[in-house]
């Protein structure tokens, strides 16, 4: 999955790159993991400030109960993760900034370092779907825990069509 996200279509192409030693599709490679990398860490610094302001006001109306402590955590964990993939994403653009393809070719010799680097480029990723994830928990349990029956019935089709798609969207990355 990782691969797709910065535009390799498969770890065998993503060596091929490496073993070529072609320094232009070395360095398009490298910008577009930096490119992708910048922009999941713009979206996890504007999910983390909506988080904040979240956490901090109160709701206009009965539709959503902000005060029970569910919602309320939900959306706190929602900002834990936005800051995990912000801080993963730094640390992933200060590795890619220093990689070169050599550095890549001795983590293919160790299978922990392989996959410590696998998981360093998942990381920002996978933060910030499952802080999204948290947040969309939260703002539905705030509606549930509300008083309006319409709004439940909405939250209630709106997020079958949410888990509908997120099942569509990684369907159709394998």
């Amino acid at each position: 999955m990782f691969l797709l996200l910065i535009g390799t279509p498969s770890l065998e192409r993503f060596l091929e790159i490496i073993e070529q030693e072609d320094d232009a599709q070395w360095k398009e490679l490298k910008g577009l993991l930096v490119d992708r990398t910048s922009n999941i860490n713009v979206v996890a610094s504007l999910a983390l400030s909506t988080c904040a302001s979240f956490l901090t006001s109160s709701g206009p109306t009965d539709i959503a109960n902000w005060g029970h402590p569910f919602p309320y955590l939900c959306i706190l964990a929602g900002g834990v993760f936005a800051t995990l993939s912000v801080l993963s994403g730094v640390g992933l653009l200060g590795f890619i900034n220093t990689i070169r393809p050599d550095t890549v070719k001795e983590m293919q010799s160790s299978s922990l370092k392989f996959a410590l680097t696998v998981t360093l480029l998942m990381m920002p990723f996978l933060c910030l779907f499952a802080g999204g994830l948290a947040s969309v928990t939260g703002c539905l349990g705030a509606v549930w825990f509300g008083n309006s029956t319409w709004a439940r019935t909405g939250v209630t089709v709106g997020f079958s069509w949410f888990i509908t798609m997120i099942l569509v969207i990684f369907g159709s990355l394998y």
